[in-house]
């Protein structure tokens, strides 16, 4: 059986198993009433007439021998056809649950997932928990993986288990039924990456109530910075480890390269966000944060700049040590570029920009123009995804890129292998491995 199939195959299980309840109660009633009401067999004689105790012991028989050793049915016409209903169908459910208990004992991944300890299990398998999943067995080989995935078109058992040595249950991570599945009980740590930050929160919240050992080795990632910041003044999911994409490149970009640039520069510097989105007011917020008093100008460019100031002055707040240029525009249109130029030309020649639009391709052509016009100043542009290509132009034409995927995953991993322990032995004995 398919890995990604076996969920799938359980849910249906469980409704088979509610309708063979019936069946059998139907084909139990069918056989028992039928000799209540005068049906008997040609080989024992003494059915017909007895009690009904007798008639229950002859109705579960045929659950075993179909009615073999009885005969066939004989007496009215009406009771007579209901006892060969029930000669049909009582052996016919015994046979259908042999079968499935002899499948679910074949299925080598069932036996598989049921053996697991000490496993990392992974909600969503997308491009960012592959590229985790591939950071995490390159520092722990070993390490057993389950990847919970909805979608048949992101990911194929094949290639979660010859690309990222990974089974692969296919079903919603957010449902109680598959969490169950999971033996989280002996889990060391649960990474929620799917699409949707909803779901990574219902599955999060399930397992910190059904699991609490494993609340605090749960991560999930969030796309939504906003709601990101309110679940963190809320106290909401405080165990868990709530993570953003942006902020963590935002935030390695601050304590690796702009505060050593504010260090080697002279005078204080002007900082040009273009992009404040999700990423920008990050590095805004660690700049403010981290770097108070080493720049004094901040120029923000945004084609929603006033929507997103509003946002971060709500939710943030703009420090008072600086002063702020807003610009609502594409950083692509050179006219953007003329309102900002007397700022950064008069206040100083080693400005630093940040581009980080949504738009990876925008933000390395940029990149490249302002390089050209701005020689002396330190250039930074997110790029998402890795990009091979977009490396080799940043270095020849001296600007950096940042990864947001390479920064996200390496975090991620290494806070799974090196902080999280290993959960303890259940108190029951079970040594399942």
């Amino acid at each position: 059986m398919n890995p990604s199939e076996r969920l799938l195959m359980t849910r249906r299980l469980w409704w088979l198993g509610r309708w063979r309840t019936l069946a059998l109660m139907g084909a139990f009633l069918c056989g028992f009433i039928a000799m209540r009401l005068g049906a008997g067999v040609s080989d024992r004689a003494g059915v017909l007439g007895a009690d009904a105790i007798t008639h229950v012991y002859y109705t579960l028989g045929l659950f075993v021998l179909g009615g073999m050793d009885l005969g066939v049915p004989t007496g009215p016409t009406a009771p007579r056809i209901m006892l060969w209903v029930a000669y049909f169908l009582c052996p016919a459910i015994t046979i259908s649950a042999v079968v499935e208990s002899v499948a679910r004992a074949l299925d080598p991944q069932g036996w598989a997932l049921r053996r697991m300890k000490g496993h990392v299990v992974v909600g969503g398998g997308g491009r960012l928990a592959r590229m985790f999943i591939h950071d995490l067995h390159q520092r722990a080989p070993e390490t057993p993986v389950v990847i919970v995935e909805s979608n048949h078109d992101v990911l194929t058992p094949e290639e979660a288990s010859d690309q990222l040595g990974a089974q692969l249950v296919f079903g919603d991570v957010s449902s109680q039924q598959v969490l169950d599945t999971l033996r989280l009980e002996h889990a060391r740590a649960l990474v929620l990456m799917t699409g949707s930050d909803f779901t990574n929160m219902e599955a999060a919240s399930k397992v910190a109530a059904t699991v609490p050992q494993l609340a605090a080795q749960t991560t999930l990632h969030m796309s939504d910075i906003t709601m990101l910041r309110l679940l963190e003044s809320s106290g909401v999911l405080s165990q868990a480890t709530i993570v953003n994409s942006h902020r963590i490149a935002a935030q390695h970009l601050v304590q690796t390269r702009l505060l050593t640039h504010f260090q080697r520069t002279e005078p204080r510097d002007a900082v040009v966000i273009a992009g404040f989105g999700r990423f920008g007011q990050t590095i805004l917020r660690e700049l403010q944060k981290h770097a108070p008093g080493a720049f004094e100008t901040v120029i923000i460019i945004d084609t929603q700049a006033h929507r997103h100031v509003a946002v971060f002055a709500e939710q943030v707040g703009f420090d008072t040590h600086y002063e702020r240029l807003i610009i609502q525009g594409d950083m692509a249109d050179p006219t953007v570029w003329e309102q900002a130029r007397q700022f950064i030309d008069q206040d100083m020649t080693e400005p630093v920009f940040v581009l980080g639009s949504s738009d990876d391709g925008n933000n390395l052509r940029v990149a490249l123009w302002l390089t050209s016009k701005y020689p002396q100043a330190y250039t930074v542009a997110l790029s998402f995804r890795q990009s091979t290509f977009a490396r080799q132009v940043a270095d020849s034409c001296n600007f950096d890129v940042v990864s947001a995927e390479d920064l996200i995953t390496a975090s991620l991993a290494g806070r799974h292998i090196d902080q999280a322990p290993h959960p303890p032995s259940p108190s029951t004995g079970d040594d399942i491995h």
